[in-house]
């Protein structure tokens, strides 16, 4: 069974713009956000998740500290789209 690449999803309903994973990571995949939220919050984004540790494993996470360390949930891993790939 062939699994997809994998990229990391930040919840804009559930992120309450604390940054601990732009900080956390040691690829620095996240940076911090530019825009409000509807929460109120400058959420963190996903800026390289191709440099993820996790992005070319295909489903077998070797590096978790930003969901580990993240107190509202709101990061999660979910496989890479055809369009995503092309970009």
């Amino acid at each position: 069974m062939r699994r997809e690449p994998m990229k990391p999803v930040i919840d804009p309903k559930l992120c309450k713009g604390c940054n601990i994973c732009v900080y956390i990571c040691p690829k620095k995949c996240y940076s911090k956000g530019a825009d409000l939220s509807e929460l109120g919050y400058f959420d963190a984004v996903v800026s390289a998740s191709e440099k993820c540790y996790n992005h070319n494993r295909e489903g077998k996470l070797i590096c978790e500290l930003c969901i580990l360390s993240c107190p509202d949930q709101a990061i999660s891993w979910h496989p890479e789209t055809e369009e995503e790939k092309k970009k």
